[in-house]
């Protein structure tokens, strides 16, 4: 793909926030994830040792690398090294969060597509990642994030790609990532991208007999949100997003 470093993106400041919020979640998912696994449990271990140490008679024992229980003795050293090796991951965290190059692989997406109960190909993610992959490195970065979207956003064809895009707009409605969104969720995104006057067609659009109004929960799963917008009509003007 031709590269577009000098185009201008015009995004809102809550736009860009919502982005940074997924693109953050999304990047380096695999490592970061990992290391969440570690830390926890390294604490998890060193507060079982603490307890064991203020109290010996009353903690269950803490065994070590080789399954033999630590004693009382033993037990401060291990607590100074486990302290240490939380720190340092810690501090590994931080760098990955703070790292200004972090991008989003294929692993990355396919592992928090899956969290979201969500299973792709190989083939498939590898599409998603390639459309948007302006520099061609196989890899998403937070400016080819930022094009992504504001291509779609602002398209006028219907002819922009928007396997990513789909998935990217659900994950700004789902603040937690929890794998579903609500009609609350998606009502000011959809009032500050349509008006007030084309508010309640857009929400039927997206929900359809989902919609409470319509006897419905109110709420869509990202399978059954990418089912409601994954169609699109080539036209020259005034194209639909939802």
């Amino acid at each position: 793909m031709p590269s577009s470093n000098s185009q201008q993106i015009d995004l809102g400041a809550g736009e860009v926030r919502d982005l940074r919020r997924v693109f953050d979640h999304l990047a380096c998912h695999v490592e970061r994830t990992n290391l969440a696994k570690t830390l926890q449990a390294r604490t998890d271990r060193y507060q079982r040792l603490q307890n064991f140490v203020e109290n010996p008679s009353a903690a269950s024992p803490v065994q070590n690398s080789e399954g033999q229980d630590i004693s009382k003795y033993q037990a401060p050293n291990e607590l100074k090294l486990l302290h240490e090796e939380i720190q340092d991951l810690k501090m590994v965290q931080k760098r990955i969060r703070d790292d200004p190059n972090k991008k989003i692989s294929i692993r990355d997406l396919d592992a928090a597509l899956k969290s979201l109960k969500m299973v792709c190909t190989k083939k498939e993610l590898e599409y998603m990642i390639w459309e948007v992959d302006e520099n061609l490195d196989q890899c998403v970065d937070w400016h080819e994030f930022q094009l992504m979207f504001y291509r779609n956003t602002t398209d006028q064809t219907g002819l922009e790609p928007f396997e990513l895009f789909n998935i990217v707009q659900f994950m700004t409605y789902d603040e937690d990532f929890k794998g579903h969104i609500t009609e609350d969720d998606t009502m000011s995104t959809l009032f500050a991208r349509h008006g007030r006057e084309n508010l309640e067609a857009q929400m039927t659009k997206l929900f359809g007999d989902q919609l409470k109004s319509a006897g419905g929960e109110g709420i869509l799963t990202l399978d059954q949100y990418l089912k409601a917008v994954s169609v699109r009509q080539v036209k020259s003007k005034d194209i639909e997003y939802t």
